[in-house]
């Protein structure tokens, strides 16, 4: 069971990062040029730079992206004008500066813009020299448009909305599911293959699982700040069916832990193959998600029907023992039912 993007998906990833590459680009060239002939400046070197912040996959990042490194910039020159003025650039001044913006970039509210301000405070005190207060005000015009710039670009121009390749790794994760709880039935016939089987099988259902939420995140990310969210009609269901799906691997995993504590145990062999019959319905109806839940599907009506018939004759007992200590038959039933229900409530 190979966990890897689907062609369509590595198609749409390439797309997505041509795109942001001819966007970076563009914007500093831009912010350059606006820089030159717009403000006058001779050489606006921080102009472009900071228009790359601008072009982030997502337009919501990029904006928090140019906040942050905008707020950086600020405190950078204000720490660097002080020692300027004061030391001068020498070993002493270059000393206390690197000092300061370090410790200044240990604060979180930065994010990953910390790295910039011991760069930029010492390129101030470097270049600013004793008169650095007339080289930090254009700089700060040029990091603000350069900033304008590159959020214009990545939000006018096909603003990035991250929606396929999520769709497409959620998708792949409910067949990637679907075919654990598949092998897993076979464990009532060959315990000791499916169990050397499963811990394989785990660690890929997990990277798939990581793999699907990283790009759901991405994609509603995306949806924040874009232009191109208020011409959609239909919300995104994507994120509620990857919640649906993160609960079902939690469920099968613990199906898995349950049948191990079965093979030591004394069960009825009808149940177990009835049981097995059951994750097989679980595993159709997992793939054939959401429809399963709007069409009231074959396998989702076969699934209830099965899992009343095997809790039957549990009803009639009056034992008290707790579901998965004394009774592994009955945290299987448990753990079905409850996948089941999550399977079968309608996405919203």
């Amino acid at each position: 069971m190979e966990l890897r993007p689907a062609a369509r998906s590595v198609r749409q990833h390439r797309k997505e990062r041509g795109q942001l590459i001819v966007k970076a680009a563009l914007a500093s060239v831009l912010a350059w040029l606006a820089a030159t002939y717009l403000v006058g400046h001779s050489q606006p070197y921080f102009a472009p730079l900071a228009a790359l912040l601008g072009v982030y996959p997502t337009v919501a990042r990029s904006l928090r992206e140019s906040v942050a490194y905008a707020a950086g910039f600020v405190v950078a020159a204000l720490l660097a004008v002080p020692v300027a003025l004061l030391i001068g650039p020498g070993p002493v001044g270059i000393a206390v500066v690197i000092v300061l913006a370090l410790l200044v970039g240990e604060l979180p509210w930065f994010g990953e813009q910390s790295a910039q301000i011991p760069f930029t405070a010492l390129f101030t005190l470097l270049m600013g020299g004793h008169d650095v207060l007339p080289y930090v005000e254009p700089r700060l015009v040029d990091v603000a448009v350069g900033l304008v710039t590159g959020l214009a670009v990545n939000s006018l121009l096909f603003p990035p909305l991250h929606l396929r390749g999520a769709d497409y790794a959620v998708q792949e994760l409910r067949h990637d599911l679907a075919a654990v709880l598949e092998d897993m039935a076979t464990a009532t016939d060959d315990f000791e293959s499916w169990d050397n089987r499963w811990q394989q099988q785990e660690n890929r259902l997990l990277r798939s699982v990581r793999y699907a939420r990283s790009a759901c995140d991405q994609g509603s990310d995306s949806l924040r700040g874009n232009p191109r969210t208020k011409r959609r009609w239909e919300p995104w269901g994507t994120p509620q069916m990857m919640s649906v799906l993160e609960r079902g691997v939690a469920y099968t995993r613990s199906i898995a832990d349950a049948l191990r504590k079965v093979d030591g145990a004394s069960v009825d062999p009808s149940f177990l193959r009835e049981y097995a019959h059951q994750l097989c319905l679980l595993a159709e109806t997992v793939r054939d998600l959401p429809r399963a839940q709007e069409q009231e599907l074959e396998p989702m009506v076969k699934a209830q029907h099965t899992q009343r018939s095997l809790e039957e004759p549990h009803y009639r007992e009056t034992s008290t023992h707790p579901p998965g200590l004394w009774d592994p038959q009955k945290e299987l039933l448990r753990l079905s039912q409850l996948m089941l229900d999550d399977l079968n409530t309608p996405l919203h």
